[in-house]
């Protein structure tokens, strides 16, 4: 077995190693789609992306959203470099409105080196994997990569283009400090439409010290807030400049105090059982002692079974929420004998 730090430290080499023809810091570039919502797990990529790029000295020329997206502002900022896609669980029809942005941008910008950074794709209809398919075939030089087996396949069957394995980017964050857990077990559960099974939580709730809570809501400022911390950080650092500049710093804020609010959260208790693939990546970020069950699609098994990413005593893949009681009870009674 591994240890987290180890796990970490393996897949952020198969992250470079998958990435380091496709990313040249000396040229202008793009990142594309901020994922500016509640969801830790799409921040936690957004903070692995930027740490990648950190590393290699580099920042993107420019950021957006999707709603506030400006061709104009782009192009006046990377000319014809490079275009990075944000990764994530979005390359599908599930969630509406990614896949129509990113037909667009493949149909604007035919040509132009477009990166999908790592996705897990799942369609329900097979009249938008045809209109994904043409928009691709169309475009000639987008490069897609995937996070899990599953999505390989899928895309080599229906796709033109380069297809590629890479780890989630949120590897790329490394490993972070636990916080002192104030309960026994966190029920970290999704409360969206990509929810599994029904569970049974009676056993589960009726412990003591045992706590239920998904990614917490944000407080009603927090956009207007985050702007403002990073204006300040922009300021003493040295690094306040032009829009495209602030509205980086903004999102970095916005991400990281998202994430540290998903740390505090995972880091509450002694022990956690999720059914987010983030709660998970974020567990093995923290080194916390968890139990993961799969999202509605198979989204979170085929991730774990693409990169092993449960191979250390500390994470264990589960059927049920009892189940995982089961395992997590073990694993305490065994930690204690140790001790």
């Amino acid at each position: 077995m591994e240890s987290n730090i180890t796990i970490i430290s393996r897949l952020q080499g198969l992250i470079a190693n998958c990435l380091s023809d496709l990313f040249d810091p000396s040229e202008r570039y793009a990142l594309l789609d901020f994922p500016n919502h509640y969801n830790i797990g799409d921040s936690a990529i957004w903070l692995g992306e930027l740490a990648y790029f950190d590393g290699k000295r580099s920042r993107p020329n420019y950021v957006t959203e999707i709603p506030t997206y400006s061709e104009e502002r782009m192009l006046g900022a990377i000319g014809d470099g490079r275009i990075f896609l944000h990764g994530g669980g979005n390359f599908g029809d599930i969630w509406a409105g990614y896949r129509q942005f990113r037909e667009g941008m493949l149909d604007r910008h035919k040509g132009r080196p477009i990166v999908q950074l790592p996705q897990t794709i799942h369609f329900k209809d097979q009249e938008n994997v045809d209109s994904t398919a043409r928009a691709i075939e169309r475009h000639g030089n987008f490069t897609l990569l995937v996070r899990d087996k599953k999505s390989l396949a899928f895309a080599q069957r229906w796709f033109q283009c380069e297809v590629r394995m890479c780890p989630d980017m949120a590897f790329c964050i490394g490993p972070v400090a636990k916080p002192a857990p104030q309960h026994e077990l966190l029920l970290n559960l999704r409360e969206d439409q990509e929810v599994g099974s029904a569970q049974d939580l009676t056993a589960a709730t009726m412990r003591s010290g045992t706590v239920k809570s998904d990614w917490p809501d944000e407080p009603a400022d927090f956009q207007r807030q985050t702007k403002h911390a990073a204006i300040l950080k922009g300021l003493l650092s040295g690094r306040i400049g032009g829009r495209a500049k602030m509205t980086e710093l903004a999102y970095r804020e916005r991400a990281q105090q998202r994430f540290d609010r998903g740390v505090a959260l995972l880091g509450s208790a002694k022990q956690v059982i999720t059914d987010r693939m983030h709660g998970h990546i974020m567990c093995l970020l923290i080194g916390a002692d968890h139990c993961v069950l799969d999202n509605s699609y198979g989204k979170t098994s085929s991730f774990i079974d693409a990169w092993n990413t449960c191979n250390t005593d500390k994470a264990q893949l589960a059927a049920t929420v009892d189940e995982a009681l089961a395992i997590l009870d073990a694993r305490r009674v065994g930690q204690a004998a140790v001790a």
